[in-house]
């Protein structure tokens, strides 16, 4: 007799753009929408994506927005230790690391020259 609580068989890894494949229609099936949806990948399952041969040239497109993988946005800039989907839910913005890199740092203030005189004279 089987537990109800017995750990389900590990599933192979398949390639980067399975397991988004995968992630993407489970989101589908819960009724989240490819618009709400961004596809967080680290940069070597982007690469891995962009140069997979079983991949139709179909399923990837670019735009202003950036890449796009079945219809859904993909942030490429790393930051993250596994690829993720994210389905909206959480508090990540996209784009949002991208603009804070690429926002002007402020300079340090200079500290203004003390004059000789001055100095002399509270001496």
């Amino acid at each position: 007799m089987a537990s109800p609580h017995a750990p389900k068989p590990a599933r192979r890894r398949g390639s980067a753009a399975e397991e988004a494949r995968l992630a993407i229609e489970q989101a589908d099936a819960d009724g989240v929408a490819r618009e709400a949806m961004t596809l967080r990948m680290t940069l070597r399952d982007a690469s891995e994506l962009k140069r997979d041969p079983k991949v139709p040239m179909a399923d990837i497109s670019y735009g202003p927005d950036g890449m796009r993988y079945l219809g859904v946005a993909v942030d490429q800039g790393g930051g993250v230790i596994q690829s993720i989907l994210d389905r909206g839910d959480t508090g990540y913005v996209r784009g949002a690391a991208e603009a804070a890199a690429a926002a002007p740092k402020p300079k340090p203030a200079r500290k203004k020259a003390v004059k000789k005189e001055a100095t002399a004279a509270a001496e």
